[in-house]
This record gives C-alpha cells, sequence and structure tokens, in this order.
C-alpha cells in the first residue's frame, strides 16, 4: 500500500511538472507561429540553420487545422487537460480511477501523436523544429513516468473510466481554443499598414500587369481573386529614385515583385525558389526585388528594429547593384544569412569590388535611403504585412514561396 502511495506521488508530481513544461514550449511554439504568419519571419532562438528551423515548419500547411488553428494551440490544451486529470487524481479521491485512466490512454495518444508530426516534419517537409522535437520528448518522458508508476492507476482498464476522465481534457482544449480565437492578433502590431487605400489609388499601378482574375482556378486560385493593388516597376537607372533591381526581359508576360528582407529567414527560401524558376524559363519571366527591411532606421512602417542589420544590408545591396553586382550580393547575403553583421556586411561588399570609400558613401548616401524608403512606403500602401511578399502580374500571391507552386503559376499565366 505505501509503494503504491508513493507511486501515486511520484505519477502526479512528475506528471504535472512535465506537463508545465508542455505547456510551455507549446506557449513557445504558438508564440512563434502568431509572430511569423504577422511579419513572415522571425528571430526565435529554434530558427538555427537550414535544417534545424521552426519558420519552416510553421510555414508548412501541417502547421495549422483546417481553421487557421495553429498546433501550439492543441498543444497548450493537451498538456493542460492532462495536467487537469493529474490534480483531479489529487484532490478528488472518488474520481480518481477515472481520471487516471484517462490520463494514461492521453499520453499514449501524445506519443503517436508526437510521432506521427514527427514522421511528417523529417520525410516529408525535410526539416526539424526545435521546439517540436521538445515537445515530443515530454511525451515520451510522460509515457515514462507512466510506466514506471503504473501500479498507481486504478484498475481494470474500461472504456467509461476512461471516457468519463476525458471531459476533462476536451473542456481544458475547448477553453484554449476558443480563447484564441477571440485573443489571437487580426493584424500586425509591428507593421503600421493603411490597408485602406490600394495601389491604384496613390498612384502605384503598373499599367502593363493585366487584370485580377476574378474566377480563378488551380494554381491561379493562390493569386487575389478580386482586383487588387499592383507596384510600381522602374527598370531604368534613371527612373525616379533609381532602377528596381531585376533579372529577365522587360517584356515578359510574367512579372514578379518581391518584397523581401535580407534578414527574414522564409525571404532566404523564397530566393532560392525564385532563383531556380529563373534558370527554368529565363526572359519568358521577370524578376524584380523591392527592400522591405523589418528595421525602423530606414522602414517607417516597422516600429522596432526586428532586423538589426536589415537597413544596412539593403543599403550594400543597392550600392553592389550600381556597379553591375548586385545579384551577387543578393545571393550572398541569403546564403550566410545567419552570419550578418557590419562587419560582414563590410567584408563581402570589398570582396565584390567595392572599396572603403564607395561602403562609407554608401551608408550615408540619402538617394539610397530614398529609394529603400520608397520601396517600403509602396508595399505599405499596396497593403503588406510581411516578408517575403511577391506581386504576380499586379495580383497579390497567398501561397508558399516554393518551386513547384511558382512553377505551375508561371506555365498557366505563360499558357493563358
Amino acid at each position: 500500500m505505501a509503494q503504491r502511495e508513493d507511486k501515486l506521488r511520484n505519477l502526479i508530481l512528475l506528471g504535472s511538472i512535465f506537463a508545465l513544461v508542455g505547456i510551455g514550449l507549446s506557449l513557445y511554439s504558438l508564440v512563434h507561429h502568431i509572430e511569423l504568419k504577422t511579419l513572415g519571419s522571425t528571430t526565435f532562438a529554434c530558427n538555427i540553420s537550414d535544417t534545424l528551423s521552426c519558420d519552416d515548419i510553421a510555414n508548412s500547411k501541417y502547421a495549422e487545422d483546417p481553421w487557421g488553428n495553429p498546433v501550439g494551440v492543441y498543444g497548450i490544451g493537451y498538456f493542460l487537460g492532462l495536467l487537469a486529470l493529474l490534480v483531479t487524481a489529487r484532490v478528488k479521491e472518488h474520481l480518481r480511477k477515472d481520471a487516471l485512466q484517462a490520463y494514461g490512454v492521453l499520453v499514449v495518444i501524445g506519443v503517436l501523436v508526437s510521432i506521427t508530426f514527427g514522421s511528417i516534419s523529417h520525410f516529408i517537409i525535410g526539416k526539424i523544429c526545435p521546439t517540436c522535437v521538445g515537445v515530443y520528448l515530454v511525451t515520451l518522458v510522460q509515457l515514462a513516468v507512466l510506466f514506471f508508476s503504473r501500479e498507481a492507476i486504478p484498475g481494470p482498464m474500461n472504456v467509461k473510466s476512461v471516457t468519463n476522465g476525458a471531459w476533462y481534457s476536451i473542456i481544458a482544449l475547448a477553453l484554449v481554443i476558443a480563447g484564441y480565437s477571440v485573443f489571437k492578433p487580426r493584424t500586425s502590431p509591428h507593421l503600421k499598414l493603411d490597408n485602406a487605400r490600394t495601389a491604384e489609388e496613390v498612384g502605384l499601378k503598373d499599367e502593363g500587369a493585366p487584370p485580377a482574375q476574378s474566377k480563378a482556378v488551380g494554381p491561379l486560385a493562390l493569386l487575389d481573386a478580386s482586383p487588387s493593388p499592383s507596384v510600381k516597376i522602374d527598370l531604368s537607372a534613371y527612373s525616379g529614385l533609381g532602377e528596381d533591381f531585376h533579372k529577365g526581359s522587360p517584356d515578359a508576360k510574367v512579372k514578379i515583385v518581391e518584397f523581401a528582407d535580407f534578414q527574414c529567414p522564409a525571404c532566404s527560401h523564397a530566393s532560392k525558389a525564385l532563383k531556380q524558376v529563373h534558370a527554368e524559363f529565363g526572359d519568358k519571366i521577370l524578376v524584380v526585388f523591392k527592400n522591405f527591411p523589418l528595421d525602423s532606421s530606414c522602414n517607417s512602417s516597422v516600429q522596432t528594429k526586428m532586423h538589426a542589420h536589415a537597413c544596412t544590408a539593403a543599403r550594400l545591396a543597392r550600392c553592389a547593384g550600381t556597379a553591375g553586382k548586385f545579384w551577387p550580393m543578393h545571393d550572398r547575403l541569403f546564403e550566410n544569412q545567419s552570419s550578418i553583421d557590419e562587419t560582414s556586411l563590410t567584408a563581402w561588399a570589398k570582396e565584390l569590388g567595392l572599396s572603403d570609400a564607395q561602403i562609407k558613401e554608401c551608408k550615408e548616401s540619402k538617394d539610397v535611403l530614398a529609394k529603400i524608403q520608397d520601396d517600403a512606403r509602396q508595399a505599405s500602401e499596396a497593403g503588406l504585412q510581411g516578408t517575403p511578399t511577391l506581386f504576380i502580374n499586379g495580383q497579390k500571391y497567398n501561397g508558399n514561396v516554393d518551386v513547384e507552386t511558382m512553377r505551375s503559376i508561371i506555365q498557366a499565366l505563360l499558357a493563358g
């Protein structure tokens, strides 16, 4: 009897501790997901490398349910449910059997779900989310605690007891989902955007772009169906505040305009996809790069210095462009994104042929700053809410920027 009581105490204590750890990790995952969907990229510690990336996992279709609830919401509800069952078993002796039997079943279910999501992450997405791995480990620890304290669970197991106890978890999950639905952010807390004004109203319409499609099908369904804002494309070095650096033919049937931040992880992946589709389609498409640094020092649409070196990176990329080296600098920045700092930026600019004097002049140039600010202004007035954001033939693109999807859209537009 004493041994069973000891195991019961251990089960409730250790199970509760690791349930709290699971809640913490799931909350971290939820906050990360919200920031990623709001801003397009994050600087969270779980973005360690190209393979170990929470951003990539959160950008996948597996990160939300069909109603837009992130997986983190379910994690919080799940572990909160486990905690509720353990507390019930501790304070309500007459409900202990129901609570602990339901706890045991839910722990096993949690492990199976973790194995499923881990397999999807590794074998389908090809990335690993460190925070998710932490959650998986917590479910395994819960299983170990359950196994070594199994004698503390009153028997025999029966469906009625499990069902009665499971209601605590169902209620906990329902409350978390309801709370998220009520309090989730509707707009970016970091961007001050004027969504009421369209690009047409502020003179940003690209006359060469076709009108938005009203009944798009197939891959074109990822483009805004209603008339959407388009942006101005400057292809001459002598136009306005300076050219938009581009590759492909100005007369191409498909024009892709990308607003990006050189320190944005999602932008790095998008750049690789656009580079590959340009290599495939050549002058059949035009790819245009515009700056939207998530850095308040050069972008008034952003309230914080989320990416401390984004403005300097944008400046030096444009300066490299005046020497015909924009795309080499563009690629260097995205390929070495995790190493970006003031020293590295200067070193890379020198490697591409810029002198110390040119770099100093670039960092202080009002003209370069004005062009970056103009890009950001266009983006804000067109309703941009994060990076990367693409406009394809004047229509805002609303999907992941991957090679397969880009290829499908380009082929559909070329065939139209």
